[in-house]
């Protein structure tokens, strides 16, 4: 067996404190010296082997952290050691020594663990968020983001028990590439790495975050969005007929609870005209305050998702005005609620296009509420608006212009601009925005 080389004096040393211990190697350092010059050891950590102990020292050495030691023993020190280590003294070291242990060697699991907890919403918290559009202010994600991150942690099960400080590109890419999920599930995952390297480097856990260097080319983020939007908009854009369909639309429903179906399958109609006369997504929409709904000056204040989205003020298009005026009670704090007052969310939404929709009325049932929002900015490039206008309206940043251009589109611009859309075959239309 070949013998291991000395260390340097003054950086420490292994020593092996006898039989019937799991780990019987310590990695000890001399941290000082008492009024009668003799040595003061301690400790930092115990091994299975004298070489974990020794790459251990070597590993401290060139990134120290704060050691706790008892008070009685900092005490005792007259002299400090020639190595400045950073030494904090406790009357219970062994709890903050075991913790930063810990910390230093959290696997995956138990990082996503500490993220959900200190991030993430609870059950609770995602149901006032859901509902009310409540969102605690020392969370950072929404609902829905979170339930993705969810999903994504389960479908990262191969990297669950690697610690996490040890994981670099190669592993995440490994990982997107074994997980046999589509395209939409591997941004997830992205999105789940990105984030918990942030907040790896936020608790000094990682000295450096491996996500941004992902290149497996189908999870490629920005590659992705263009491919998809243009599919989205190639393929998944209503035509004239369709919405002409929904105009004249005539409800469907038989059988047992007639009526109230039927109630369904109008609101369902009624929500996707609103959706593609104002851009917004189906959750933005639902999640608008009656009291940000402004009737007599046709328009609203809304948005959802992203810092341009956020509270924008939005036209209402003066053809689907009167549903608006329908579903408007100034007594209820949301435009849609359910009969006993509760906000209509987006899960309840689903449920009854799924149920009461869909299957009746299959001339649209190629379309989900989303659509509208691409079939509407299809629409407005189809009449030359300006893209600053358009993402105004519908809540897009824009990365070529500064956010004080983008900030100071007026009502009246967007109120012009929504107002030459017709859904018919007509010329095109030239709109600027001030100043540009």
């Amino acid at each position: 067996m070949t013998k291991l080389k000395k260390r340097k004096n003054g950086t420490g040393s292994v020593v092996y404190l006898g039989k019937g211990r799991y780990k019987p190697y310590a990695a000890r350092i001399v941290i000082g010296k008492d009024e009668n010059g003799i040595s003061i050891y301690h400790d930092i950590n115990t091994f299975e082997t004298e070489l974990d102990a020794l790459v251990f020292l070597e590993t401290y050495h060139k990134n120290p952290y704060s050691l706790y030691i008892k008070e009685e023993k900092y005490n005792r020190i007259s002299t400090f050691s020639s190595f400045p280590y950073p030494l904090v003294p406790v009357s219970n070291p062994k709890s903050n020594v075991v913790e930063k242990f810990k910390k230093d060697n959290y696997t995956f699991k138990q990082l996503y663990e500490k993220f959900k907890e200190d991030k993430m919403l609870t059950k609770e918290e995602g149901e006032l968020e859901r509902l009310y559009h409540i969102r605690p202010k020392n969370k950072s994600f929404g609902y829905h983001y979170c339930r993705s991150m969810i999903t994504a942690f389960h479908n990262s099960s191969m990297l669950h028990d690697k610690v996490y400080k040890d994981l670099r590109a190669s592993d995440f890419n490994k990982a997107l590439k074994e997980c046999k999920r589509g395209i939409s599930s591997q941004r997830q995952m992205v999105n789940l790495f990105t984030n918990l390297d942030k907040f790896a480097l936020e608790e000094d856990i990682i000295e450096k975050g491996y996500s941004q260097f992902i290149t497996t080319i189908s999870c490629n983020r920005k590659e992705i969005k263009k491919a998809k939007d243009k599919k989205v908009e190639k393929e998944r854009l209503f035509s004239y007929e369709q919405i002409e369909y929904l105009w004249n639309f005539t409800p469907k429903s038989e059988g047992l609870q007639k009526e109230h179906k039927q109630k369904w399958e109008v609101f369902i109609r009624d929500f996707w005209l609103m959706l593609l006369y104002s851009g917004m997504r189906a959750d933005e929409l639902l999640s608008v305050y009656t009291a940000n709904i402004f009737l007599d000056d046709n328009y609203m204040i809304g948005g959802l998702k992203t810092e341009a989205g956020i509270n924008r003020e939005i036209p209402i298009h003066p053809k689907v005005k009167h549903l608006y005026e329908k579903y408007y009670n100034p007594k209820n704090n949301f435009l849609f609620t359910r009969p006993n007052g509760v906000k209509i969310d987006y899960g309840y939404y689903l449920y009854h296009y799924k149920n009461n929709f869909k299957d009746l009325h299959p001339e649209v049932s190629e379309h989900t509420a989303h659509d509208a929002r691409h079939t509407l900015r299809n629409e407005l490039r189809k009449m030359n608006i300006k893209e600053i206008i358009i993402n105004s309206i519908i809540g897009h940043s824009n990365d070529d212009v500064g956010e004080d251009i983008y900030s100071h589109v007026s009502i009246e611009e967007k109120i012009e601009a929504l107002n030459t859309i017709t859904y018919k075959e007509q010329k095109k239309l030239y709109i600027f925005a001030s100043n540009q």
